[in-house]
């Protein structure tokens, strides 16, 4: 199968529809299958967009997109509803079907999708604030560390 090349892939599929008749073991269902897992590759593949999955949903019906859409993980799923959304909150997405859900609505246009709002906090830069700890006792400079050492020395 690595020595296939996209255009051989490509080759090789269009041979089975055009020989349906031929190869009678290949049923529908066979295709659906096949055809979810291009859809799925495609949902997991990074720089999707909202037209891009409306034009896949349109491509391969409502009944593949779907049931693909199910099958998604809930990372999956996740990181597909903050690729086609970039404002929608964590809370939001934190389950596979919430994030189905959401995918559902920016799909449909039910959601109008904004920017988040920027927090003040965010436009003040933290590295002009003083560092208010005290030296430790050796004059050197606190280290951040803080692991198994920490505990042995007491620091």
């Amino acid at each position: 199968m690595s020595g296939l090349t996209a255009t051989g892939g490509t080759a090789a599929l269009a041979a089975l529809l055009d020989n349906r008749d031929r190869f009678g073991k290949l049923l529908d269902k066979d295709f659906a299958a096949a055809t979810g897992l291009l859809v799925r590759k495609l949902m997991n593949a990074g720089g999707q967009t909202c037209d891009d999955m409306a034009a896949l949903r349109d491509a391969v019906g409502t009944d593949i997109f779907e049931t693909e859409l199910k099958r998604l993980s809930a990372h999956q799923a996740r990181l597909l509803a903050k690729r086609i959304d970039k404002a929608v909150d964590d809370f939001e997405v934190s389950t596979a079907g919430a994030a189905a859900a959401h995918i559902r609505k920016v799909m449909s246009g039910d959601l109008t999708m904004t920017k988040p709002a920027a927090t003040p906090q965010a436009d003040t830069p933290a590295t002009d604030a003083p560092d208010d700890r005290p030296p430790t006792d050796e004059g050197t400079p606190r280290n951040s560390y803080f692991g198994r050492k920490s505990f042995r020395s007491g620091n």
